[in-house]
């Protein structure tokens, strides 16, 4: 059995898939790391609160965030005037205002810390990237233009997003778009590997 792949290069919008998987991959690891540590977050996950009452506490918190910005401003700049007799007025304000603005700026998704390195990525891959670049998965190995790329025995991971894989052996890193898949399709392919490495293909959710 074997799955061939005849990547094009990645166009920028796949940058939101691609950061999402990197991030999945740290998860992975961090979860391998610190097991203690996600078994309280997924507990905590397990109770999250519904929709409704999540977005009463975010425009709370964005509330309370506006009003130590206001407070803080108002303390802060008579201080600023005569740090000398206001010292402490100018102290409380400036901790008022750091307090306030990180409850205002809405908090940016996992993924999208991961953006700048999905962006790296993509401009390497789409960098070597030549048109008549071939990936062949098969009972021996993985294969790039006939030469011996991956093992399967040293896969990492193996990550699934709506329309790419992320291949990953800790040294290299592979973005295989769906629809480069020329022999074979998805969810065979995801069967295949999994019977190689012995892993599961992680989802990103």
């Amino acid at each position: 059995m074997e799955f061939l792949f005849k990547p094009e290069k990645l166009s920028e919008d796949l940058k939101y898939q691609v950061s999402e998987a990197i991030a999945k991959r740290a998860e992975i690891f961090s979860r391998k790391r610190y097991p203690g540590l996600w078994e309280k977050t997924d507990r905590l996950n397990e109770k999250k609160l519904p929709e409704e009452a999540l977005i009463r506490r975010k425009r709370f918190r964005r509330f309370y965030g506006i009003v130590c910005i206001v407070l803080g401003i108002f303390l802060f700049v008579p201080g600023l005037i005569k740090p000398g007799e206001l010292f402490v007025p100018l102290v409380v304000g400036a901790l008022a205002i750091l307090t306030g603005i990180p409850a205002v700026i809405p908090r940016k998704a996992n993924s999208e810390k991961f953006i700048k390195k999905a962006k790296k990525l993509i401009s390497a891959i789409n960098s070597s990237l030549k048109p008549e670049d071939k990936v062949l998965f098969n009972e021996e190995g993985i294969f790039e233009n006939g030469a011996l790329l991956m093992e399967y025995e040293d896969l990492e991971n193996v990550i699934e997003n709506r329309s790419i894989f992320l291949v990953c052996d800790g040294i290299k890193i592979m973005v295989l778009r769906k629809a480069d898949l020329v022999i074979g399709n998805p969810e065979e392919f995801k069967i295949f590997v999994e019977s190689k490495t012995g892993k599961k293909t992680e989802k990103c959710v």
